[in-house]
């Protein structure tokens, strides 16, 4: 009998981590005075590249899905009026898991702000 609850018990949990999402979630805001060129974040399995005028605000959902490890995110980008690029390396990811519900981006001239919010669970 216990043989049988330990392989339902391990039946479950299969199912719910493959059902469970293999994505990060984020949303960025250009407030800075420049526009913004060839955006991307590490992880991407998509490899997506994306641009944002100023003032703009999007929403990306990166695909995990070929991250078998930790590590922390890598936001880079090109400011369009100097050409230059910056980068900045943030966050948390566990086996190409996302522990935030959504990841906020905030581009601002000098700077990049990052904040998390997680579900409430309680």
């Amino acid at each position: 009998m216990k043989n049988i609850i330990n392989i339902l018990l391990l039946v479950i949990v299969t199912i719910t981590l493959s059902c469970s999402r293999n994505e990060g979630n984020f949303t960025i805001s250009n407030e800075s005075d420049f526009d913004i060129d060839s955006l991307y974040l590490i992880p991407d399995s998509k490899k997506q590249i994306i641009e944002i005028k100023k003032g703009e605000q999007v929403n990306l959902d990166i695909k995990m899905d070929e991250v078998k490890s930790d590590g922390s995110y890598l936001i880079s980008f090109v400011n369009s009026s100097t050409n230059q690029k910056k980068s900045k390396s943030f966050g948390y990811y566990t086996n190409g898991y996302q522990m935030e519900d959504i990841i906020n981006i905030r581009i601002l001239n000098d700077t990049i702000l990052i904040s998390a919010k997680f579900d409430d669970i309680f």
